[in-house]
């Protein structure tokens, strides 16, 4: 065991440069339940701080919520371990990102859920070399072994490893439960962001302008947070010939170069639409609609380790006049915080207070 443990403190699911260590919360909840809320990337003395944290914790009335990008791999079995040795259940709240090591703690929920919009990604378990990330056998072996232990089967444990360090496997509801691995929602909608499902502009034919218009959106946006190779050849069917592009008319292959350029720099997006935030209003004819919104975006670069995070504003014109909706139009604006800080505070005691109800309604 000591020998395990020796190994996998030179492993990393994610984090390629020194981090600070996660912020762990433990706040009760009405009748007398608690929910631990854990928030940014995962150190291994997180692990103690943790378990000190959750030691006087017996009962099963206990939920813990994560919004992480990842970390420490070590940190993640282990906390996923003392999380299933307490059978407390797991959450990633509306439109939060749990990926890697975080993903692997989530994982140890004795009952697991997801939020609307929320994300959870896996890889392979790597080393870090001069050169980059190598996958490592060895550490691919320890999270096969810890996977095992949560009773997946080699189905799941296939799919939750087979993606390359350099990329990362963007899990939905569906997925999961194709794949065996017991999931929930949070709540009652489902956010098709994360989806595994490709984006098809036949599939957009039916239902009112409204809705044909935001379910392609929000497809697209899904699509554009999948890998590359994968999502660039299908892009050049989604837009006109002539799309308004940043404000300036622009032919189609212009700005497919420009997402293309894109995606070279950044190897990992993920764009996640905010809960409540899309709004779409047509023409009366019904030929043409305006999708507006705004979106969260990180990226993620593995070979420089370089990333960076965001909120922008989107907006969509979407024709309907051909067989299939086709982009005609394409807007990303910064982001302005509608509101003053106090009034931030305010939402934000709201949004937990709305978790912590959701909790109570979970552990009841």
């Amino acid at each position: 065991m000591h020998r395990i443990c020796a190994s996998l403190l030179v492993l990393s699911l994610s984090s390629l440069t020194a981090v600070q260590a996660a912020e762990i919360d433990v706040r009760p909840v009405d009748s007398g339940s608690t929910l631990i809320v854990i928030e940014g990337d995962f150190e291994h003395d997180d692990v103690d701080v943790f378990r000190t944290k959750v030691a006087t914790l017996s009962t099963p009335r206990v939920t813990v919520a994560f919004k992480s990008d990842g970390g420490s791999l070590v940190a993640g079995i282990r906390i996923g371990t003392l999380i299933r040795e307490k059978k407390f259940a797991t959450v990633i709240p509306d439109g939060g990102s749990c990926a890697s090591a975080c993903a692997l703690a989530w994982l140890g929920g004795a009952r697991r859920f997801m939020g609307e919009g929320a994300t959870v990604g896996f890889h392979a378990a790597y080393v870090l070399k001069s050169y980059g990330p190598v996958e490592s056998s060895s550490g691919n072996a320890i999270l096969g072994a810890y996977l095992n232990q949560l009773g997946l089967s080699e189905d799941a444990i296939l799919y939750l490893t087979k993606t390359a360090p350099t990329s990362i496997q963007w899990m939905s509801l569906p997925d999961a439960n194709e794949h065996g691995i017991s999931a929930a929602a949070l709540s009652p909608q489902q956010s098709t962001t994360g989806s595994s499902v490709a984006v098809t502009p036949s599939d957009y034919r039916d239902g009112t302008p409204e809705r044909r218009a935001t379910d392609f959106v929000r497809a697209l946006i899904a699509h554009w947070s999948k890998p590359s190779a994968e999502a660039m050849p299908a892009l050049e069917g989604l837009y006109a010939e002539k799309v308004v592009y940043r404000g300036a008319a622009t032919p189609r292959q212009a700005v497919l170069r420009s997402k293309s350029r894109l995606a070279d720099r950044w190897a990992e997006r993920v764009y996640i639409i905010r809960p409540g935030s899309v709004s779409t209003t047509c023409a009366k004819a019904g030929t043409t609609c305006r999708v507006k919104g705004v979106i969260s975006y990180r990226y993620h670069e593995p070979t420089t380790s370089n990333r960076a995070r965001g909120i922008v504003n989107f907006e969509y014109r979407v024709g309907l006049a051909g067989e299939a909706p086709q982009v005609i139009a394409e807007t990303m604006s910064p982001y302005e915080q509608p509101a003053t800080m106090a009034t931030r505070l305010e939402k934000a005691k709201k949004d937990l207070q709305q978790l912590l109800g959701k909790v109570s309604k979970l552990v009841q």
